[in-house]
């Protein structure tokens, strides 16, 4: 182990710390070197990972990123909740008859002992900051069952009145119940260990329903009794900042859950349907801790990547990313905002929500109410400076136009936009009102993409296409045989045979073919036909490629796009 001098001394070297850090963390911490590493941990979010690692090699254990490993939860069941919340012992796999545990305090042999006794095997420790296991063990114990059960504890009942309309006062008084408080909190944190990115919260007749949306389809969580969502309504108006009194007209708000290590932006949507309140909520994301992901983490094929780099090789010039509501355009453009951030670069990003904060970049978020449009912000950016910036979205006439004369001044502008297809954007802002020979110099590149589901590895199943099935995708001469992939499902994957989701993409480069049948209007066809005889290929040939590898279903690539 090392002396404390020298581990302040790595910390300085490793630039972990300056040396006014150092001696004020000796000062404070008096030879606890750990809680120097979760000081520094808690003030230099961005080089967390940097520093568990760090830590790990310190004490000669593996440090583990729980928000990229996947847990088998079937090991939860066989550790106490009890002991594993007050020792933060998180069972993650088991192989070989060894089960991996993470936790803050993997030297502690006693502790070590107690679970090797729980788990009735040998265990191997690995570390992780002890946010990062609270926060694993809030999500990994929680279950349908769980909440059900939850709700079976309410005192709804003797607060509701038998006939006759409800009080405010009585709202006020459901939303407080324990149990329902308990219940909603839940069922944030099932949507995150479901990976969910909507909740619906809807009521039929005479019956009510909770679903989740996972990788872009929606799927049936748990029904509730009918008089149970009035109070969970309620509850969730409260946290929304909403008028619990009012069930007449929509309304929006936002939710904020707090865990451990992160806390969690959750919009809320409600509108009156003909037997009740529907609401839907959209996880966000977080606004401590959410990882970006890198530009090769994005599932792009070769020739993709090759041209978004090419792409962000240029000074200035439009960058468009297109796609439906949920497709992944903001997090595809914050992966390349990763790429470009650096102390010699000014990067200021237009949003409406902000969903990602990275250190080193200036986030505005649009506010209407007070007058702050995207044109507004985007006018007051250009005065600040900015080498890059990103719009959420160009959703009207004067923010494209301003963002064509910042891209020609000098500015790298990305963007997005809801088109079907890439070239589609182009007509798209002509129709908007920019002139074309304003957009042709100044557009760069534009990317289409969807979401399909990835299939899960651990059950895929490769089959044989049939004649009838080659000759309706590919142009064959029958001698070659080909296969794809189908889903089977296992418990890994919740029995549905996928987990998580990949891009595919289409990219246009635009070259000064393509500019010159911009500045002259030409028809979509013939700018398509250009961009096909200089190398683009559709969503659907990058969705067939990726299908034919077996990371994906032709079913979820014929979802997502058209058969061309």
């Amino acid at each position: 182990m090392s002396t404390e001098v020298d581990f302040l001394n790595v910390l300085v070297t490793r630039r972990f710390a300056t040396e006014t850090e150092a001696m004020m963390l000796r000062a404070k911490y008096k030879g606890d070197l750990f809680a120097m590493v979760l000081h520094l941990a808690e003030k230099k979010l961005d080089r967390k990972h940097e520093l568990g690692r760090f830590w790990g090699d310190h004490l000669g254990v593996v440090y583990l990123d729980l928000s990229r490993t996947l847990i088998q939860d079937r090991l939860l069941q066989r550790l106490p909740e009890e002991f594993a919340r007050k020792h933060l012992i998180l069972p993650i796999y088991e192989f070989g008859g060894a089960v991996t545990i993470v936790t803050p305090t993997p030297l502690d042999r006693s502790l070590l002992t107690q679970t090797e006794s729980y788990m009735d095997a040998f265990v191997s420790p690995a570390f992780s900051f002890p946010d990062q296991v609270a926060d694993a063990l809030e999500i990994g114990y929680q279950s349908e069952a769980g909440l059900t059960k939850l709700l079976e504890t309410t005192q709804i009942g003797k607060i509701l009145p038998q006939d006759g309309p409800v009080s405010a006062d009585v709202l006020r008084k459901m939303a407080g119940d324990e149990a329902i408080i308990r219940f909603v909190k839940g069922l944030f944190v099932l949507a995150l260990k479901q990976r969910a990115s909507d909740i619906h919260i809807e009521c039929g007749d005479g019956t009510a329903r909770v679903r989740f949306r996972i990788d872009g389809v929606l799927q049936n969580v748990f029904h509730l009794e009918p008089a149970l969502t009035s109070p969970i309504i309620t509850r969730l108006k409260v946290l929304a900042t909403c008028d619990i009194a009012e069930r007449r007209v929509p309304q929006d708000g936002g939710i904020k859950l707090s865990l451990a290590e992160r806390s969690v932006d959750i919009r809320f949507s409600s509108v009156p349907t003909l037997h009740g309140e529907k609401v839907v909520l959209r996880i966000l994301g977080s606004t401590k801790s959410q990882s970006v992901p890198g530009l090769k983490q994005l599932g792009f094929s070769q020739d993709i990547l090759r041209g978004v780099k090419r792409v962000l090789g240029h000074p200035n010039g439009i960058f468009l990313v297109t796609g439906p509501t949920g497709s992944g355009k903001t997090t595809t453009l914050y992966a390349m905002l990763q790429s470009l951030n650096t102390d010699a670069v000014n990067i200021m990003t237009i949003e409406d929500p902000v969903e990602y904060r990275l250190p080193g970049i200036t986030h505005m978020q649009v506010n209407l109410i007070s007058g702050l449009t995207f044109a507004s912000a985007l006018r007051a950016t250009l005065r600040q400076d900015p080498n890059i910036i990103l719009i959420g979205e160009i959703r009207d006439t004067e923010t494209a136009q301003i963002t064509t004369r910042a891209a020609l001044t000098g500015h790298l502008v990305m963007s997005t936009l809801h088109t079907n297809g890439a070239i589609e954007a182009i007509t798209r802002l002509i129709d908007m009102g920019v002139e074309p020979y304003m957009l042709a110099p100044s557009v760069i590149g534009i990317m289409s993409q969807r979401l399909v589901r990835r299939l899960c590895d651990n059950c895929k199943d490769r089959y044989k296409l049939s004649k009838e099935e080659v000759d309706r995708y590919f142009q064959s001469d029958g001698k070659t045989d080909v296969y794809f992939y189908r889903a089977r499902g296992c418990p890994q994957c919740g029995k549905i045979g996928y987990i998580g989701r990949l891009g595919i993409h289409e990219l246009v480069l635009v070259d000064d073919d393509i500019r010159n049948m911009i500045s002259q209007a030409a028809p979509l066809r013939d700018i398509r036909a250009c961009a096909e005889r200089n190398g683009f290929r559709s969503l659907r040939y990058d969705g067939m490629k990726k299908a034919l590898r077996g990371l994906t279903t032709m079913e979820e690539v014929d979802r997502v796009t058209i058969l061309e």
